[in-house]
């Protein structure tokens, strides 16, 4: 979800897990129930690799109204990607809780953004969205981050579960480095994405190393999946329910880069852009279209 995903096409790396093909049987159960209660998050968690980890942080979204704010921050105006939407601050209409979930809610309206934050000096917006981050409030350097959501759909539209370097406003990005746990375009429908990206060795800020791979999931936009980080000295794991997607070993890449960024700590973000360099066109009535998030929780 970076700010010059413009490179990213030219950059990446990747492969594609394609499970057989899925035939549209009914919904399982199991992904479409929502946790509705803090004590549903387990205190801990094996790894891949047989490590066990403590809950360190959650949010279960079992609220109502606006997102904790003692947790959550919010991006605010055009902010990357020559994406279409505006991110409102804390505006209930594009970012709610409700039933143990969180919405991010996409919404295509004419938006007076004149004189506000990010308005790029325009009158009014067509799109408004949400994205929420924890920089300022809480983050974390290695662990597991869990995060059970249900995808938007429609042609255009570009959630993501992401994470960024505490630093990005020192050395800029992607020196600061870039966890991609889950991004999901609506022009390849029933795909996740997981991505890492970092500064190439003696490059300018826009030449990055970025390695990606995909997998293909039964209708992610309509029952819950987990989308996890497994986060070491050593590498970083991307998971799908605990299917490894991606595998980023420090050994392998730091030769690639001057600064390995993965050394420190780093914070969550949680959105819903539309358009943009990756997102692409956008098809007519998909809006409004909703990113539902179950839980946040993060293991160490």
């Amino acid at each position: 979800m970076s700010k010059y995903r413009l490179f990213f096409a030219v950059a990446l790396a990747a492969s594609f897990i394609c499970p057989a093909a899925f035939a549209d049987e009914p919904l399982d159960p199991a992904r479409v129930k929502v946790s509705v209660s803090d004590s549903d998050a387990p205190q801990t968690v094996k790894t891949t690799d047989g490590r066990t980890l403590k809950l360190v942080w959650q949010d279960e979204f079992n609220g109502t109204g606006l997102p904790d704010a003692s947790k959550w921050s919010y991006e605010v105006g055009y902010v990357r990607n020559n994406e279409q939407q505006y991110y409102t601050d804390a505006r209930v209409e594009n970012i709610f809780q409700k039933d143990g979930c969180l919405t991010i809610k996409t919404i295509k309206e004419k938006y007076p953004i004149e004189g506000k934050p990010g308005s790029q000096g325009k009158k009014e917006a067509d799109y408004t969205s949400a994205a929420i981050e924890t920089l300022g409030k809480v983050s974390w350097q290695y662990g597991r981050v869990e995060v059970r959501a249900q995808l938007p759909t429609g042609k255009g539209i570009w959630p993501a579960i992401w994470m960024m370097g505490d630093n990005i406003r020192r050395v800029g990005w992607p020196g600061c480095g870039e966890i991609d746990i889950m991004e999901y375009v609506g022009h390849t429908p029933r795909t996740s994405h997981g991505t890492i990206h970092m500064r190439r060795k003696g490059g300018e800020r826009w030449q990055n190393v970025s390695k990606g791979n995909k997998v293909e999931l039964d209708r992610p936009e309509e029952q819950f999946y987990v989308y996890t980080l497994e986060w070491t000295p050593e590498k970083m794991l991307i998971l799908v329910d605990d299917q490894v997607v991606l595998e980023f070993n420090k050994a392998e890449e730091e030769s690639k880069t001057s600064i390995w960024p993965f050394d420190q700590k780093f914070y969550i973000i949680l959105n819903t852009a539309i358009g943009g360099s990756w997102g692409g066109e956008i098809a007519d009535g998909i809006c409004p279209t909703e990113f539902k998030i179950d839980y946040v929780r993060v293991y160490q």
